[in-house]
């Protein structure tokens, strides 16, 4: 099971109902484990392209940044969840890319959600072989496709 907390620091034209169920055929084409739990959070441009320059080195806005838990900092408690991390959608840059793919934007914020869930449960496509990428595009692809033909 796959759970999360939302926080809309901007609004988003997209309702936590469609979110759930996206994270649910995550959770499924994932084949996750356990009980997990994650954060999301909508936020504007000047506070990602902040948080890119500080942790990324990128000066600019970004669609989506991920922050994986770090259980190398910490004393882990027991819990029935595991705590995954974060996942920072900006909705300026989803809306423009919503636009620019000629999708709704509740597509383009479950497409960003998707990849920054990917990246929490360890996937990544940045300095990996293009076997490793490719895995990473085809769990979201698998995950898209069956969002794009249920919803």
């Amino acid at each position: 099971m796959l759970n999360f907390e939302l926080n809309k620091q901007v609004r988003a034209d997209v309702e936590e109902k469609f979110l759930k169920k996206a994270v649910a055929v995550f959770n499924q084409e994932s084949a996750l484990k356990g009980k997990f739990n994650f954060s999301l959070a909508f936020i504007d441009a000047k506070n990602i392209k902040k948080l890119n320059q500080d942790y990324r080195g990128k000066s600019r806005v970004t669609d989506v940044l991920s922050f994986a838990e770090d259980k190398n900092d910490f004393i882990e408690m027991p819990s029935a969840e595991k705590y995954l991390g974060e996942i920072l959608i900006c909705v300026s840059q989803a809306e423009k890319q919503a636009k620019q793919f000629k999708q709704p934007l509740k597509k383009e914020i479950a497409r960003l959600l998707i990849h920054g869930l990917a990246h929490l449960v360890g996937y990544e496509h940045e300095g990996v072989s293009l076997k490793r990428a490719g895995e990473m595009r085809a769990l979201e692809e698998r995950v898209r496709a069956r969002i794009n033909s249920k919803f």
